[in-house]
C-alpha cells in the first residue's frame, strides 16, 4: 500500500444530499415497485441516523424488500385498538402506513396507538419515530422481542422539540466506514444509464442532436462539447463544428 493510500482517512462525514442520492439509486437497483422508492429510502436514510441497521445492513434490507408485496398488509380492530399483520413484510414496507394510520387516530379519536406484528427486522420499525417528526408528531415504538411484535404510540410534539432528526442530518451529515461507503457507492451507479454515445448527447441541460444542432440552454460561453460527439464517426453521423 502506497503512503498516500495509507493516509485516507478510515471514515467519512456524507451529507443528506450524498445519502439521499445513493440510497435512492440502491432501491432503484432493487427493482422495487417505483412508488416506494421514495418511502424505503427515507427509511435506509433514518436507520442510519438511529443506529438501526443503517449502513452496515443496507444491502442486507434491500435485498429482503426487493420482493416487497405491500397488498398483503391487512388491518383488523380489537376493540379500541387496530392491529397490522405485515405477513412476513419487511418493517419498511410497514412504516409509512403505520405511522398514517397512528396519525389519523390521533386526529379523530385522540389516540394513536397502532399494533404492528409479523413484520421482519422488526427492531427496523423505529424509523417511524423520525419519519413523525414530519408531521410534528413524536412517535414510541415499543418492540417485543420475545414476540416480534411492536407498538407505535402517537402523541403531538412538545413546541420546544429538539432538532428534528432530519435537521441534525442535514446540519452535521452522518459518519460511515470509508470503505463501505465507497462500496455502496459504487454499487449505486448500477442504477444508471450505461454510457453511450446516445446517452452523452442527451445528458444535462441540453440534446446535442447528431447533425450539430443543440436543443435547450444556449450558453454563451467557451463549451467543449467534444466529448459529445466521441465516436460520431463509428456511429455515421455528422461531427459538431465547434
Amino acid at each position: 500500500m502506497s503512503s498516500c493510500q495509507s493516509n485516507l482517512p478510515s471514515t467519512l462525514t456524507v451529507s443528506l444530499r450524498e445519502m439521499r442520492m445513493v440510497f435512492e439509486r440502491l432501491v432503484q437497483v432493487a427493482r422495487v415497485d417505483a412508488g416506494l422508492v421514495p418511502s424505503l429510502r427515507d427509511c435506509a436514510l433514518y436507520s442510519a441516523a438511529l443506529g438501526l441497521g443503517g449502513f452496515a445492513r443496507l444491502l442486507h434490507n434491500l435485498e429482503a424488500v426487493r420482493s416487497a408485496n405491500p397488498h398483503v398488509l391487512s388491518l383488523t380492530a380489537d376493540g379500541e385498538r387496530l392491529i397490522v399483520d405485515c405477513g412476513g413484510q419487511h418493517a419498511w414496507i410497514a412504516a409509512d402506513a403505520v405511522l398514517d394510520l397512528a396519525t389519523e387516530r390521533l386526529r379523530t379519536q385522540g389516540a394513536g396507538t397502532i399494533t404492528v406484528r409479523t413484520a421482519t427486522e422488526v427492531d427496523e420499525l423505529r424509523v417511524v419515530e423520525a419519519l413523525a417528526q414530519r408531521f410534528g408528531l413524536n412517535a414510541e415504538v415499543a418492540i417485543d422481542g420475545t414476540t416480534g411484535c411492536a407498538e407505535i404510540v402517537v402523541s403531538p410534539a412538545a413546541k420546544e422539540m429538539h432538532p428534528t432528526v432530519l435537521e441534525r442530518i442535514r446540519r452535521d451529515g452522518l459518519t460511515v466506514d470509508a470503505a463501505l461507503w465507497w462500496q455502496l457507492f459504487h454499487q449505486s451507479a448500477e442504477a444508471l444509464a450505461p454510457d453511450s454515445y446516445v446517452s452523452r448527447r442527451h445528458a444535462g441541460p441540453i440534446i446535442v442532436e447528431a447533425d450539430g444542432k443543440v436543443i435547450g440552454r444556449q450558453d454563451e460561453d467557451e463549451t467543449d462539447l467534444s466529448l459529445l460527439i466521441a465516436g460520431a464517426e463509428k456511429h455515421g453521423t455528422t461531427a459538431i463544428n465547434n
